[in-house]
């Protein structure tokens, strides 16, 4: 029932926000049909979705009545602004695009099944299981999304154990994710909230293909490489938000150039921007990759105005459309710290101008950390997003080989190269400006523009189009060593073992005739592969479907395949006889035992817990996330969070200071055992959880020779407050479960 429910809620929500918003983008800003409309309506539903969360989380009603009011109002303003937009005169397309027909053609066809195919299996695998330990998702993006909804409010949350000055990142992307939660009451949703944006970017991929004079099937095969990359795709499935940062950089730059061609006025910089707004408020990063966007949205406000008063709308568009979205996250910063950038600390002409807790230098200690003279790693990095076996198409679209013996030549030409151009710089920011370079996937929103020319390059010959839909094929279907190496090894052209590129193919098929007589022999296996194979079937029909459709049937058709296609993922990837334990808590046999004892003690309502050691508490919130689990400081100031600590520390030095280590300890150097029992009981906490901690987050964090913080310590030498309830005498190496006595007892196993 409560399932039902929540799915009702979710619908009411966010079938009245996509009205709003489409009705927005076709009334008020006079968004064409066509991907402007659609993608329009996709952009202003975001922005309106997020600004109302950081309106309402600030002020403390994060739940559904104020969820609905706010999208009540948007449908309000939106029906007001029937009549007011309207096309702004002497605006027209720069030159005339191919035909647009109805059929994708059996290349788009065999592009959109495989992907669909590759996608559908992890999708509901994630959907249906658990959390993957492996992603950032348990350690701040689901944890402070399902703290926020708990709470019903926008709270800064201490991560000490793990990214702790996640605390201070922007959030846009973490807003979604709770925006799912509030809606469905629960996880479900959220832990797959990356798919829709996947699908987004391929969208946008392919308008901007389409829009720089691309033909239909090539731009949906180019498409369907940029969204198949394996770590953008397995990215997808986990509850991270780099998908979502690249379809909201993409989705900036279509409307930007929109503007630049003359196809629309003012409404695309607005809502450009407020896309770009939506990536710049979606992680650090975006310092890093949005101000070029930003800056291309200026120039074009500047040069395709009319007049000093359509310059200055244009820049104000594209100002205050970003910092609409975006502004919240950093002046909350900047009134908790003087910092908006928090906790990065800038220095410049020998002087500290704005005072934080690192600066780059301390980045260079990070495990994630690769030198910049390190060409061969980048070299990995770049074969493993890209697959070695496509890598020759990809760097001949880079170089202009649809430009090579081309007859006739469009105005649009330089803006493909344009497009070839910003995927360069994209992956040279990565390189030169982030430390922390074995994450390729901070740039993968370069693959989506290199799809521009890569289209243009399989306009050439239907022949050259063929050829990429089979190289998509082997992709997806082979690891990227085949047919050079053995799968599960490193390849023959491995540059560097700071980087595996041992890296599997997307759809589980036996890629050998002993692994296919395995399968053979074991009748369990045997159900996995017809599994996949069901999918795939499945897939194929929602591509034929699509590329069938035409007149008013064809969207009724290609839902009917998409629920088809979701039905079928479903069943296949079901755990059938699973119970809620088993579709919460991951195989991760350091803390499992752990994890299962706290469950079976904490009540059908759930108890208030405190951690220590773990950098992953969102494990500890249970199934149905009942518990409240919160870190509690270990000295006399129960309220202070990182920065607190880190303004005493300059008080007292009378000077800015920084930790030698990104992963400062200020919180921790002055442990008070009295103090932290006197938190526990303001707090009411029930239970304590104290995990062995992980030196590389910080030597502070490690109290004792086993590895684990001083709580573990506290909590044994003090028998009379603390009761063992699990771990001690177990002699867990991992993991320690303690109850609070003079509080009333959970309920034993």
């Amino acid at each position: 029932m409560d399932e039902l429910i929540g799915g009702l809620w979710t619908l009411l929500l966010n079938g009245g926000l996509g009205l709003a918003a489409y009705l927005a983008a076709r009334d008020l800003f006079a968004q064409p049909r066509g991907w402007p409309r659609w993608l329009g309506t996709i952009v202003l539903g975001w922005a309106w979705l997020t600004v109302g969360m950081e309106v309402l989380g600030a002020a403390g009603f994060l739940a559904r009545g104020p969820l609905l009011g706010w999208v009540g109002l948007g449908l309000i303003l939106a029906r007001l602004g029937r009549g007011v937009g309207r096309r702004e005169e002497g605006l027209g397309q720069a030159v005339k695009l191919p035909r647009a027909t109805h059929t994708w053609g059996w290349d788009g066809v065999l592009a959109v099944g495989l992907v669909t195919w590759a996608v559908a299996t992890p999708v509901a695998s994630s959907l249906l299981g658990p959390v993957k330990v492996v992603s950032d998702g348990p350690i701040y993006h689901l944890y402070f999304a399902a703290r926020w909804w708990k709470a019903g409010q926008l709270e800064l949350i201490a991560t000490p154990f793990g990214e702790n000055a996640a605390t201070y990142f922007p959030a846009v992307g973490d807003l979604w994710f709770t925006w799912l939660m509030v809606g469905w009451g629960g996880d479900r949703l959220a832990k797959v909230g990356q798919v829709p944006f996947l699908l987004i970017a391929g969208l946008t991929a392919y308008a901007l293909a389409r829009r720089l004079g691309a033909r239909r099937p090539s731009a949906i095969v180019a498409a369907a490489w940029f969204v198949s990359s394996t770590p953008l795709l397995l990215f997808s499935t986990e509850a991270n938000v780099d998908t979502l940062f690249v379809a909201a950089y993409l989705l900036a730059l279509a409307f930007y150039l929109r503007h630049a061609l003359g196809d629309d006025g003012t409404a695309s910089l607005i809502i450009g921007s407020l896309a770009a707004g939506s990536a710049l408020g979606m992680k650090p990063t975006g310092l890093v990759f949005v101000p070029p966007l930003l800056l291309f949205g200026l120039a074009s406000a500047v040069i395709r105005g009319k007049g000093w008063r359509s310059r200055t709308a244009g820049v104000l568009a594209v100002g205050i459309g970003a910092l609409a979205v975006a502004g919240f996250w950093y002046a909350r910063n900047f009134f908790l710290t003087g910092n908006p950038l928090y906790p990065l600390q800038l220095e410049a002409f020998g002087r500290v101008w704005l005072a934080g807790w690192f600066g780059p230098e301390v980045m260079l200690l990070s495990k994630y950390y690769v030198p910049m003279s390190d060409l061969r790693s980048l070299g990995d990095i770049l074969l493993a997003v890209l697959d070695p076996r496509l890598v020759p198409f990809w760097a001949a679209a880079l170089a202009g080989a649809w430009t090579w013996r081309a007859r006739d030549r469009s105005s649009l030409d330089r803006w493909v190269w344009a497009a070839s151009g910003l995927a360069v710089l994209n992956v040279a920011l990565y390189w030169v400006a982030i430390p922390y370079r074995t994450q390729q996937r901070f740039m993968l929103q370069a693959l989506g523009l290199a799809a521009v020319p890569l289209a243009r390059m399989f306009d050439r010959s239907r022949s050259v189009r063929a050829a990429g839909v089979a190289l998509l094929a082997v992709h997806l279907l082979t690891h990227q060593a085949w047919p050079l190496g053995e799968a599960g090894r490193e390849p023959p052209w491995d540059l560097s073992r700071l980087i595996p590129n041992a890296v599997p193919g997307l759809i589980s098929l036996p890629a050998s005739r002993g692994q296919l007589q395995a399968v053979v022999a074991q009748p369990g296996a045997l159900w996995g592969l017809a599994e996949v194979l069901a999918v795939g079937i499945a897939a194929l029909g929602v591509a034929w479907a699509w590329s069938a459709s035409s007149g008013t049937k064809g969207p009724f058709r290609a839902w009917l395949a998409c629920l088809a296609l979701i039905l079928v993922a479903g069943l296949v990837a079901n755990p059938w006889g699973a119970g809620p334990i088993v579709r919460f808590y991951p195989y991760f046999p350091d803390y499992l035992r752990g994890w299962l004892q706290l469950e079976q003690r904490s009540g059908p309502t759930g108890v208030r817990v405190a951690y220590a050691g773990t950098n992953i508490p969102y494990y500890l919130m249970g199934v149905g996330l009942r518990n409240d689990v919160r870190y509690v400081n270990v000295d006399a100031h129960p309220g202070w969070l990182l920065h607190d600590y880190h303004r005493e520390a300059c008080r007292a030095a009378s000077r800015p200071v920084t930790w030698e280590h990104p992963r400062p300890g200020w919180d921790r150097i002055h442990p008070d055992y009295l103090a932290w029992l006197a938190n526990l009981h303001a707090e009411q906490v029930r239970v304590l959880v104290v995990a062995r901690a992980n030196p590389e987050e910080g030597a502070h964090n490690v109290a004792d020779r086993e590895g684990f913080p001083v709580e573990r310590q506290w909590a044994e030498t003090h028998p009379e407050t603390f009761e063992a309830l699990y771990g001690v005498t177990e002699r867990d190496p991992q993991f320690r479960l303690y109850r609070l006595r003079g509080v009333p007892a959970p309920a034993a196993p």
